[in-house]
């Protein structure tokens, strides 16, 4: 009987894979906002490593339950907002210290395969603590997991659009400023 309030319909997957998604979607806006030094294909490749991380996250917080959540949550936090820090202060500098090609090839070479990885890893950190909580109530994996991964890929593209359609509007550098203090700023309020 106590099992049937602790069941999750699909309106609370769909919120919570929209409210994981978030991060990414503030993530790939950056991207998108570092003008034409970023390829299409790296910004997919992007999306593609936001759903699997966000979606493996999931699981993997699901299987290791409480176990795990004590230990993790004390030193993942600090290390997701120190890799999103970094990154953007990279941007940033990258942006103040060359000229407008210059800000374009920074860019472009801080979106490598292992900036990628770290900046999925940075921001599935929550979905590692959302698969925790999916471990003590009756929530089907494979709908929630699903719906996570796809809600994490589909904001990742439309923050590389939405942030591209606005590079395109900016002759200056203020795009890669504000693309590496909105990733500073995501890193910062993970500790908060």
């Amino acid at each position: 009987m106590f099992s049937i309030f602790l069941t999750m319909g699909i309106i609370e997957i769909i919120v919570i894979a929209i409210v994981e998604a978030m991060d990414c979607f503030a993530v790939a806006i950056a991207t998108g906002l570092s003008k034409s030094g970023i390829k299409y294909s790296r910004a997919m490749l992007q999306a593609v490593s936001f759903g699997v991380f966000q979606g493996g996250m999931t699981l993997i917080g699901y299987f290791l339950g409480n176990f795990a959540e004590q230990w993790f949550s004390s030193i993942a936090t600090p290390i997701a907002c120190a890799i999103l820090c970094i990154l953007g202060g990279r941007m940033i500098w990258g942006a103040v210290r060359g000229g407008e090609e210059a800000a374009a090839e920074a860019s472009a070479k801080n979106l490598t395969v292992a900036n990628i990885l770290l900046m999925s890893v940075a921001t599935s950190i929550d979905a590692f603590a959302v698969g925790i909580s999916f471990a003590f109530i009756n929530a089907d994996m494979i709908t929630a997991t699903s719906a996570i991964a796809v809600a994490s890929f589909v904001m990742g593209v439309l923050g590389y659009e939405i942030g591209r359609r606005a590079a395109k509007q900016f002759k200056t550098k203020i795009p890669e400023i504000v693309a590496g203090i909105i990733l500073i700023g995501i890193g910062i309020k993970m500790l908060f």
